[in-house]
């Protein structure tokens, strides 16, 4: 319950901060929403990735090219990132505060890197791939019969007792391995790594 409190304080303090900072530099972010408006990123496509994970991923392949994030960028970014974890691990967050800390980051972003990251149309099979190329998840070959599994890198060696203690000691849904949830967090941590980076 405590901490449940505290991630709601993070929370609202985080949101309380970007309100003022968003007051001050309003003239600044209105080209950059006119230009996410021009230049969406959406998920109407086949296989789409949240807009979520379509950020995520999308930032970390902009550092591939000439549109890596700024060290000026890595810090708003880093404050917008973390007010969405701990929103989103307070498992009461509405949609709407969601939807306005995304949007809020997609205004921290140029119209250029909002550009590149809609135009890759990121998909879940794009995701996947990610995963097994950074270790985050080892794609097994199913026996017949089976359904195909991953594991999530850090868990792969604990017994199936020993994965369930851990998911529900950190939260995580029981049963059904399905690791989306530790990919989205080892995910997330690869993206405030690099942030922390710049």
């Amino acid at each position: 319950m405590t901490t449940q409190k505290l991630l709601s304080a993070l929370a609202l303090i985080a949101l309380g901060v970007l309100a003022a900072c968003g007051s001050s530099a309003q003239a600044e972010n209105t080209s950059a929403d006119t230009a996410s408006e021009n230049i969406a990123i959406n998920e109407g496509y086949d296989d789409a990735l949240t807009i979520r994970n379509q950020l995520l991923l999308g930032s970390l392949r902009l550092e591939e090219g000439q549109l890596a994030i700024t060290a000026e960028q890595a810090a708003e970014l880093t404050t917008l990132w973390q007010a969405l974890a701990a929103l989103s691990a307070s498992g009461t967050a509405a949609p709407e505060e969601t939807e306005a800390i995304q949007n809020q980051i997609i205004a921290a972003l140029t119209p250029e890197q909002v550009n590149a990251i809609a135009t890759m149309r990121l998909t879940n099979a794009e995701l996947q791939t990610f995963y097994v190329e950074a270790g985050i998840s080892e794609v097994k070959t199913p026996e017949p019969g089976m359904t195909p599994q991953s594991e999530s890198g850090g868990m792969r060696n604990l017994s199936q007792a020993d994965r369930e203690a851990t998911r529900t000691a950190s939260g995580g849904e029981v049963g059904g391995g399905n690791s989306s949830g530790s990919k989205s967090d080892a995910l997330l941590a690869l993206v405030l790594e690099m942030l922390a980076s710049k």
